[in-house]
């Protein structure tokens, strides 16, 4: 592990998933701590090992020295230290005068205190883990990396010791029995008093087995209950500049850990998840369980109303009305097809198509708008074929001509709902033929719909200028103003 040179005060920081899970859990999490307040000199009692060490408050000390003294046991002040609020810390918190303080307490019959002071006075730390009770292999780890090479945290090297052929330098992935699991000690969750050399070490976990059943043979059954549960499910520790993150399903932990340039990661594998969990899509929380997408009413509604498929567009469709591309022309017509739309607003009708090519915005506008009945006069007498072609429905509806000549589509009594035209087309022709043309639109059209194009806009500098120029008043124009309502003036 790559280390910076400093080390950051310590602290614990806690933040819960979701209140459900801080109701359910906090209050477990108070007993669970409570047990094992207890636990630490009843394993002495019990015979699991010669001496416990206990943090307690001078009112803590003075309700306990009664119970001690009746199996025979007593306790003694190591040192003074101040009242952390953290279940667990990485040092002990220097006693400040006026503010509250602690005793670093060891709790053992009288032969064994003495064997422990006298350890503690010499600085034996292989003595004191074995009047602890800690496994040879635990306090060896201990040994080198607590005290040789000074690290606060033990969790990355205890991961290390656990995987036999890691295969990333920054990311292990571990697993092991709940015995063995000490990340969750910042919020006072463990089954063993000291730190194990790895996720998986045979000494430890058979300690933390006879450390749960004495629990329960102590009346803590519940509290044993949940805590080999907590211990089962997956959670994540990551480092960073000194700061650890301990990721469970219902709450997260910032605690204090070695100071490291890169992120370090322990991901430890779960066999269980709470109900009260949280969902997420990274480790260590659980996936939202999702409908499959086979499953739902959308999906089984399109089988029952597959898509048809489009037939291919004959070679001559766009090119005959002077577009290199469908999509190029589609995308001209999207304005003149909304506006069209909206202007008739679900109205049935005529409309006229005034130089209509081969009908296509004619059809496009009539499939938005079934109600429509489309009319169209082009010169070419071939686009006109292929107007015919395009909507057979309406085959005679389509005819060849000049705009400015044709009477055809000006009979007795029949009036259109909208017109269609470039108004650049009065600009080709004669004052008189166009005045004509601008006659029959005011006299059969209810509306009449104006468009343009490339350089017919940049020519009179926009639509409203083309209009104007070809003697019409724009009255209505959506952006970009490629098409607009008209009126003649």
């Amino acid at each position: 592990m790559e280390r910076l040179d400093f080390v950051l005060p310590d602290f614990t920081r806690l933040s819960w998933a979701g209140s459900r899970a801080r109701e359910v859990w906090e209050p477990r999490l108070g007993r669970i701590g409570r047990a094992w307040f207890n636990l630490e000199w009843l394993s002495v009692v019990a015979g699991l090992r010669a001496c416990g060490l206990k943090i307690a408050s001078p009112q803590e000390f003075v309700a306990q020295a009664g119970e001690w003294a009746k199996h025979g046991l007593s306790g003694l002040p190591l040192e003074i230290q101040g009242l952390s609020t953290n279940s667990y810390a990485g040092a002990s918190l220097r006693a400040e005068l006026g503010k509250p303080f602690a005793f670093r307490i060891v709790i053992a019959a009288p032969a064994d205190m003495i064997a422990f002071k006298n350890a503690w006075d010499n600085g034996d730390d292989e003595r004191i883990g074995q009047l602890l009770g800690y496994p040879p292999c635990c306090y060896r780890f201990y040994r080198r990396v607590w005290v040789d090479e000074d690290l606060v945290d033990t969790t990355w090297p205890m991961a290390r010791g656990s995987v036999a052929a890691p295969n990333s330098n920054r990311c292990l992935e571990v697993s092991g029995p709940p015995e063995a699991n000490i990340l969750w000690r910042w919020m006072g969750v463990r089954a063993t008093p000291h730190l194990p050399c790895s996720f998986h070490c045979p000494e430890t976990v058979a300690l933390g087995q006879k450390l749960i059943a004495l629990g329960r043979a102590n009346g803590y059954n519940q509290e044993m209950d949940w805590l080999l549960e907590i211990l089962s499910w997956p959670v994540e520790w990551s480092a960073l500049h000194g700061i650890a993150e301990i990721k469970t399903p219902v709450l997260k932990v910032s605690a204090r850990t070695d100071a490291t340039p890169t992120k370090y990661v322990v991901r430890r594998i779960g066999t269980a998840y709470p109900d009260e969990g949280a969902q997420g899509l990274g480790f260590p929380y659980r996936v939202p369980a999702g409908q499959i997408l086979t499953q739902s009413a959308g999906f089984r509604r399109g089988l029952d109303n597959p898509i048809k498929p489009r037939p291919p567009e004959p070679a001559w469709y766009a090119a005959d009305n002077g577009f290199n591309s469908r999509l190029a022309m589609e995308q001209a017509h999207r304005p003149v097809i909304e506006l069209a739309t909206a202007t008739l607003a679900g109205q049935s009708g005529n409309i006229l198509d005034l130089g209509c090519g081969n009908g296509a915005l004619l059809r496009q506008i009539c499939q938005v708008n079934p109600g429509l009945a489309p009319f169209g006069l082009e010169f070419d007498p071939g686009r006109v074929e292929h107007a015919r072609e395009l909507q057979p429905d309406y085959a005679e509806n389509f005819s060849q001509g000049d705009i400015f000549a044709s009477e055809w589509p000006w009979p007795d009594g029949r009036r259109y709902a909208l017109a269609i035209l470039m108004p650049g087309r009065l600009l080709e022709t004669g004052s008189g033929r166009a005045a004509r043309l601008k006659a029959r639109l005011a006299q059969h059209c209810d509306h009449l719909l104006v468009y343009a194009y490339g350089d017919w806009l940049t020519r009179y500098g926009d639509l409203p200028g083309l209009a104007g120029q070809a003697g019409l008043k724009l009255l209505k124009t959506n952006a970009p103003a490629t098409a607009g309502l008209a009126m003649v003036e």
